[in-house]
């Protein structure tokens, strides 16, 4: 690993949860100062109005953490949900390895559950905070099962228990057998923390997001969406589980991830993609082309992402892109 000082700056102030656990690890091997001006790397969410570019002498890590692919003519390295390969350029890192409950869920050791206990919890439990961006499909199966029995919801979104805001999720969702643990969206690849926080308290977790999700984790060990053909089929099992304990008791026996999960070792990958960038020379690390079409796309982006959230600017961006346009078709 490289010994030399590396000035680096985190876009986002203060630290979402997950570029905090990711400063902890690469502190562990690197000697990382935290600067807010001249960095000589910049690690930032493409969601942060292109913020990467105030630093135009800066490496540009993009950390993605939602159901985007990287844009590799925005930044110079990306760590993603997308199952890709771009030569030294990108890291596949699932966010839901930098929580601490993929820890719990590496050291699980099935053989030592209390079967009958958790096979005589409550049925199922929902915890959603905002349903304005997410798939329907979330919404549909929630009433679909709740035709079967009260899911009971605590979030925000469809609560059904009263209250405020849930404070500790990971004990409520112990104590049920089931959680519905949908992503937002579906996109293959995206696996965020949802799958995760069940897992770690051997609920059982009803999924639907990542079509890809078994190259993750084991597939029988969770009900998934993705596997039938409708939410009937799918609620027609859940059912079968919760009647039939014996069922229910095999599913929970099954490991969480599959042999030799390959983000076992994400520390590891973390460490040596990092390295890769640190210890070249600043001037030999950058990706990005400064000319040609590249430079342009830049430009234009950035001038949108000022422009656009003024809607009285609107009709004066329309009118210097397609001025800039017709130049370049000269």
């Amino acid at each position: 690993m490289t010994t030399k000082h590396i000035r680096l700056k985190f876009i986002h102030k203060p630290l979402f949860q997950e570029e905090q656990r990711l400063l902890e690890i690469l502190q562990e091997k690197f000697d990382i100062e935290l600067v807010d001006s001249n960095p000589d790397y910049v690690i930032g969410t493409p969601l942060r109005r292109m913020q990467q570019f105030d630093y135009p002498d800066a490496v540009k890590i993009m950390f993605y953490g939602e159901n985007l692919t990287p844009n590799f003519a925005t930044c110079d390295y990306a760590i993603g949900f997308d199952h890709l390969a771009f030569g030294d350029r990108y890291l596949r890192l699932p966010l839901y390895c930098l929580r601490k409950d993929y820890d719990v869920v590496l050291a699980s050791d099935k053989s030592q559950l209390d079967l009958d206990a958790l096979t005589n919890r409550k049925f199922c439990s929902f915890v959603v905070s905002n349903g304005r961006r997410a798939d329907p499909v979330r919404t549909d199966f929630f009433h679909a099962l709740c035709e079967y029995k009260k899911v009971d919801s605590a979030g925000r979104y469809l609560n059904n228990m009263g209250g405020g805001y849930l404070e500790d999720k990971r004990a409520f969702v112990a104590e049920y057998k089931f959680n519905i643990a949908f992503e937002s969206s579906c996109y293959d690849g995206y696996t965020t923390e949802k799958i995760m926080e069940p897992m770690a308290v051997n609920t059982i977790p009803i999924y639907w997001g990542n079509r890809l999700l078994a190259k993750d984790f084991n597939p029988a060990s969770v009900v998934n969406l993705c596997d039938y053909d409708s939410i009937k089929d799918c609620v027609d099992y859940i059912k079968a589980l919760d009647s039939n304990d014996e069922l229910y008791k095999a599913k929970l026996r099954e490991p969480w991830l599959i042999a030799g999960q390959h983000y076992q070792n994400f520390k590891q990958q973390l460490w040596d993609f990092f390295d890769n960038i640190f210890s070249q020379p600043k001037e030999k690390a950058y990706r990005l082309s400064d000319y040609g079409y590249q430079a342009y796309y830049r430009w234009e982006l950035k001038r949108a992402h000022e422009i656009l959230p003024h809607s009285r600017n609107l009709e004066r961006y329309v009118h210097l892109r397609n001025k800039i346009t017709k130049w370049l078709k000269k």
